[in-house]
């Protein structure tokens, strides 16, 4: 079984490189984990409180929860697990201990960089993943366009 990290920024854009890593693994099972980067809080107090409850759960959109069912479901036969983790920290070796708490054995990203700033605290881990001696696979998306009548769930399904 293929454990593959991507990074995200809880767009519907960065969650359509797993069609891509079905096509690649699609003969054995997968588990995906969708990461989102974020700066270690500096203060004490906030240290405290950092939990799995935090706002940070905040950052999540109800359209990426919905899109990452419809995925569940359209690949359930080749998805094992897909979850969303959190990476606190930005150096390399929390990056590395994070990569093996996971597993992870490919890093899959998009070719081209479009990664937002979802929260505050929240940064583009692309050169932690480039400093990184993990694998990492490359997917070419195309480029995004300007839409006003369509929604944003629809971009999970373009090639």
């Amino acid at each position: 079984m293929k454990h593959v990290l991507i990074p995200t920024d809880f767009s519907i854009r960065s969650l359509r490189v797993i069609h891509s890593v079905i096509e690649k693994f699609g003969n054995e099972k997968i588990t995906i984990v969708m990461m989102h980067a974020l700066r270690m809080p500096t203060s004490i107090t906030d240290l405290m409180m950092l939990s799995r409850r935090s706002a940070h759960q905040d950052l999540i959109t109800d359209d990426y929860k919905d899109a990452c069912e419809i995925i569940r479901n359209k690949y359930a036969s080749n998805i094992k697990l897909l979850k969303t983790e959190f990476l606190f920290g930005n150096t390399s070796a929390v990056f590395r201990n994070f990569l093996q708490y996971q597993n992870i054995d490919i890093i899959v990203c998009a070719d081209t960089e479009e990664f937002r700033l979802t929260g505050k605290d929240s940064y583009n881990p692309a050169a932690l993943i480039n400093k990184s001696k993990y694998p990492v696979y490359r997917v070419p998306l195309a480029q995004r366009k300007e839409k006003f009548l369509v929604s944003a769930m629809s971009e999970l399904f373009e090639a």
